[in-house]
């Protein structure tokens, strides 16, 4: 009797472990694309922009990835890798890999010389090299050998969405960056330029004293860091454009002579009751790592700078000029940055240019805003008005979340919502073990022969212990 216990008692406990073993196995498969990543900076985790963008697309695309066998395998594994995360997101992108020696035609017919992702959609196709997708610096990554050792990030996941973003969507869009008064030009803001295009906003230079009407085709009208006002028959111009429906961006530039010979920039920016204080935002710091007149603003709540606040992306703005505020009927006005209440307005110009940051009786007392923007009543977004822009040349747009900042501010401006997002950020190269024979050796005994020669001991144990109980 007691020996049929003990068997019954086994025998129930064997099923309800096959039952659970089960249960936990359809829980696993049905989370579908579930996956925990645990590596230095979520590194595996795609991007807000990229998991979007898949799921925006509703026709089939195809990702042909041609290798070149002379290429290192850790490198092209890497975006094939990268792919069949995208392929996770959406099945509508499928994933197909060809040699370039066994496929020499189809890689002709794609002009295809060298390791290249082909996103194909419809007739449409976007060719993007692999060699594009990783900056080793002055280090050669050429060989499998030299792979494993240099130093390089992968840029992979940028490229790649840029690359589905530009084939999949057919809206485009028209940004004209006025010139004529010393501002930031193309040359300037290339990066963010480069990055505009790549999210179909082209961005071309115009000057209104030579086409006399900001073209119609605008989508938006940017002045970035004027040096000198606006001619009043410019400014009317300007006002006909925006009066007919145009949208703003403009962020200021730092001049001592703004406070008392520019009028006109004022007046652009009283439409919408926003008023240049002519004070340099200034924020004391306990720290070495940025001086006082680079400020780290707090986020408004806008749309804009949600995701970027959630994420602890922060934009990082230098010289920028302090603003104010008091509503006007007809427009929202909500900031989108804001300085500290330790911070104060330096009305010292002059001053400044000579390094003198000491607060004085004659300054302002914080917190300001550094940036609005503007909506109609109707809740569409009509101007982004920005107190600095040296935030957005080539060599500071890519800290932080500046980039991301400037990107979604145009992109709301313009309508394009699905872009008002957070975008891939560059990684760090993948890291390989390489294990010696011995260590191999090591891994392979306990793994394989020590791990389940110890349980099968340990069960043998428990079942003579309780044979013999």
């Amino acid at each position: 009797m007691r020996n049929w216990i003990y068997r019954t008692n086994a025998i129930v406990i064997a099923v309800a472990a096959i039952g659970i073993f089960i249960v936990l196995t359809l829980f696993l498969n049905s989370l579908g694309t579930f996956q925990l990543d645990l590596t230095k900076d979520r590194q595996n985790t795609l991007s807000d922009q990229t998991i979007t963008t898949l799921q925006n697309i509703k026709d089939p695309v195809e990702a042909m990835v041609f290798i070149d066998p002379s290429d290192a395998q850790v490198y092209t594994r890497q975006v094939t890798d990268l792919l069949n995360e995208y392929h996770k997101i959406n099945s509508k992108l499928e994933v197909k890999e060809y040699g370039l020696l066994q496929n020499p035609e189809l890689a002709r017919q794609y002009g295809v010389t060298g390791s290249t992702v082909v996103f194909k959609h419809g007739e449409q196709t976007k060719l993007i090299p692999v060699e594009g997708m990783f900056n080793f610096g002055n280090a050669d990554g050429s060989t499998e050998q030299e792979a494993a050792s240099a130093s390089y990030e992968f840029s992979g996941e940028q490229k790649l969405t840029s690359g589905l973003v530009a084939l999949t969507s057919s809206q485009t869009y028209k940004a004209y960056l006025l010139n004529g008064h010393n501002e930031f030009n193309t040359s300037t803001i290339s990066v963010l330029a480069g990055e505009l295009g790549s999210e179909n906003i082209t961005i071309s230079e115009l000057s209104l004293a030579q086409q006399g009407a900001v073209p119609k085709d605008a989508s938006v009208l940017m002045i970035i860091a004027p040096q000198t006002d606006l001619s009043d028959a410019e400014t009317k111009v300007i006002r006909q454009y925006l009066d007919g429906g145009g949208k703003l961006f403009l962020s200021l530039g730092f001049n001592e002579k703004a406070k008392t010979s520019w009028t006109n920039l004022d007046s652009l920016m009283s439409t919408y009751d926003i008023t240049d204080t002519h004070a340099v935002a200034v924020e004391p710091k306990d720290t070495s790592l940025y001086d006082p007149l680079t400020i780290v603003p707090e986020y408004g709540n806008h749309a804009i700078t949600n995701k970027l606040a959630a994420s602890d992306l922060y934009t990082i703005m230098s010289l920028s000029i302090a603003l104010k505020q008091e509503g006007k009927e007809g427009w929202t006005v909500t900031p989108l940055l804001t300085s500290s209440s330790n911070s104060y307005g330096e009305t010292d110009l002059s001053g400044l240019l000579e390094s003198r940051t000491e607060r004085g009786s004659n300054d302002l007392a914080g917190p300001f805003d550094l940036g609005y923007a503007v909506s109609s009543t109707k809740g569409e977004t009509k101007a982004i008005i920005l107190g600095g822009s040296t935030f957005m040349m080539d060599q500071s747009i890519s800290q932080q979340g500046n980039l991301d900042f400037v990107l979604n501010s145009v992109n709301d401006l313009v309508g394009n919502e699905s872009q008002v997002t957070i975008r891939p950020r560059v990684e760090e190269q993948y890291k390989t073990a390489e294990l010696t024979l011995s260590q191999a050796r090591t891994i392979f005994t306990v793994t394989v022969i020590v791990l389940p020669l110890l349980l099968v001991a340990i069960g043998v144990f428990l079942w003579w212990r309780r044979r013999r109980g």
